[in-house]
């Protein structure tokens, strides 16, 4: 009987297992419920939800980037196109690791490890549009792609695609004044409505392609596409189509652009050329220049500040911002001004001996040549600083300067084209605002002497100088400049023209007074002691004024010694033909010497080729 357990064991154990079924039981029982509860909840409350979220796991919403519109010149060339490029691009929010992401796809060569901070400040600060594709490279060759493609299921979050990038065919000629394009930042989103970019685009980053981004840029469309768990594209279900942006067309001339790009070949400064009857910008280069193409496309960091710091400036666009000493180029406005006011007649001769003094003046004003006797017109062909000195000291800067901005001088042209600068006309209440001691804040004397011949603290900028020209070219008034001629809309058969807007500046000035000017500017370029003669065809019928800025006191040094930075700089307007003038030119060759040698023979080369545009024989000069 030892070998059987008693009674009382044998009840003890018993009740030990039915306690432990008893309590498995009630545990199935629970969890049982518990899952029955959990998917009553899932498939009866959640069940629109969790359909959305089945539906979203295999559909896929992308933006379809619009077509930028088209620039052309005047006569339909091309200037700025689109062209297919692979390109790299991430969608931040999908990108479990960024750093280490980015420096696997520089390992493979893709990527510079210079470039990834870069890219990490363009993610923090588009934080609020991480949903939207940020390019992480554009141009993609062969090799990058096939790297990129044996690589692709480590990269989640990143993509090749096939992208418009803009073109400019024809090089550096028209950077400065069309632009480039560069990837959206988060300034431009506060700038222009989020909605019509997709992050994949480029957008307008200077001169015409800022301008008129929202003309230029199109409307996104949408497409839902059916993707498997890979993210592998099994089926387009709907598409919205995008609306392509407008085509704009410029008053440019391609061929007159090309002749002021190559007169200026291996020089510095800038040409503007503007038809004074409508105000419309013909030709505007700005020497040296650049490749709007490569910008586009991305340079990378080393790139893009050797080409920053470059000391001949290429991304500077001098035509509207370089501000120079306009030299003697303002003497026809001096002259016209003097006459007005009664200060000269225009038949009476003034002695010129080479110098002018003041009393009190230990050193003479002197003149670039002895001139002897000259009047008004002779002092404008001869350039004669002596006849303005007298006539600035006359004349005081307060009406100096407040005739000179008549002629817009001193303030933008308001060209669409933006970062104009406005030059300086100076005179007593100027200098008190940008001097902070009291001594330099006076003005004496002296200082209107060489203000009388565009030096000393007077500014301007080759457009400010085309824009004075048309002035004097019409007797008073100009037409507001501008270089966008029309807009071709794409929901319409009819081209969106500007409109000329003309803004009287000068009245009741004599005829008689402009006469002299128009036959001093005249003598100028067809007459012996004309500062100009012999750069032009004889009997030319163009009125035209050249001029030197000082850079350096040539007094201190021999010419053969003066460094090319320290030489002058040389400038040249006019207008043609006389009577009925077509076009107005200004040139300044930075430190080319004088006008005669370096501005005149550009600005020759492009009356020229408007004559040869217009069909008119071009006879060459001696």
């Amino acid at each position: 009987m030892s070998k059987f357990k008693s009674m009382q064991a044998q009840k003890a154990e018993r009740s030990v297992f039915l306690n432990r079924i008893l309590f498995s039981s009630v545990a199935i029982l629970v969890l049982g419920g518990l899952i029955i509860a959990r998917l009553v909840y899932l498939m009866v409350i959640e069940t629109d939800e969790l359909s959305l979220r089945s539906i979203n796991n295999t559909l896929r919403t992308q933006s379809i980037p619009a077509p930028r519109g088209l620039i052309y010149d005047r006569n339909n060339q091309v200037i700025a196109e689109n062209k297919p490029k692979f390109q790299l691009e991430m969608i931040p929010e999908q990108v479990i690791e960024l750093e280490n992401s980015l420096l696997y796809i520089a390992d493979l060569g893709i990527l510079s490890e210079d470039e990834i901070p870069i890219i990490e400040e363009r993610v923090q600060k588009q934080r609020n549009y991480q949903f939207k594709s940020i390019v992480i490279k554009r141009d993609l060759d062969e090799r990058q792609m096939a790297l990129f493609a044996n690589n692709r299921m480590l990269l989640k979050g990143f993509d090749i695609k096939s992208r418009l990038t803009r073109n400019y065919p024809q090089g550096e000629m028209y950077a400065h004044v069309v632009g480039y394009m560069g990837s959206i930042s988060s300034n431009d989103y506060q700038r222009f409505n989020p909605s019509f970019y997709t992050g994949k685009e480029q957008i307008g980053k200077s001169a015409i392609e800022r301008e008129y981004e929202h003309i230029l840029r199109g409307i996104p469309g949408k497409q839902k596409l059916m993707v498997n768990v890979r993210g592998r594209v099994m089926d387009e279900i709907e598409k919205e189509a995008f609306e392509m942006g407008n085509n704009i067309v410029l008053t440019l001339n391609s061929e007159l652009q090309k002749t002021a790009y190559d007169s200026m070949e291996g020089k510095k400064g800038s040409v503007v050329a503007m038809d004074p009857r409508n105000g419309e910008i013909l030709a505007m280069i700005s020497v040296p220049s650049f490749d709007p193409t490569a910008i586009s496309l991305g340079l990378s960091q080393y790139e893009f500040r050797k080409l920053n710091e470059n000391k001949k400036r290429p991304l500077f666009n001098r035509a509207i911002a370089g501000q120079y000493p306009p030299g003697s180029t303002v003497k026809p406005m001096l002259a016209l001004g003097a006459l007005d006011m009664g200060i000269v007649d225009s038949e009476h001769y003034h002695t010129c001996e080479g110098e002018f003094r003041l009393p009190n003046y230990s050193r003479p004003f002197g003149d670039w040549a002895t001139h002897g006797s000259v009047n008004t017109k002779r002092a404008i062909q001869a350039s004669c600083d002596v006849y303005f000195y007298e006539s600035a000291v006359e004349m005081g800067i307060e009406r100096m300067s407040a005739f000179l901005k008549k002629f817009n001088l001193g303030e933008t042209t308001k060209l669409d084209l933006g970062s104009e600068k406005k030059g300086v006309v100076p005179n007593q209440e100027w200098k008190r605002n940008n001097f902070s001691s009291k001594q330099n804040q006076n003005w004496y004397l002296g200082e209107t002497v060489i203000a009388g011949i565009g030096q000393g603290y007077m500014l301007a900028t080759p457009m400010q100088l085309a824009y004075a020209t048309s002035i004097i070219a019409n007797k008073g008034y100009a037409y507001k400049p501008h270089i966008l001629k029309q807009i071709n809309l794409n929901n319409s058969s009819q081209p969106l023209s500007s409109q000329s807007e003309r803004i009287d500046h000068i009245t009741n000035i004599d005829d008689e007074y402009w006469d002299v000017v128009f036959e001093g500017m005249n003598a100028v370029i067809n007459e012996k002691r004309g500062t100009a003669y012999g750069v032009f065809p004889e009997n030319s019928d163009i009125a035209g004024k050249t001029g030197t800025s000082q850079v350096f006191n040539l007094d201190k040094r021999s010419g053969n010694d003066v460094p090319e930075e320290l030489k002058d700089h040389g400038l040249f307007i006019g207008f043609a033909p006389i009577n009925n003038p077509e076009i107005v030119i200004a040139v300044i060759v930075e430190n080319g010497g004088g006008g005669r040698v370096a501005a005149a023979p550009v600005a020759e080369r492009m009356f020229n080729k408007f004559r040869e545009l217009r069909g008119i024989k071009v006879v060459q000069s001696n």
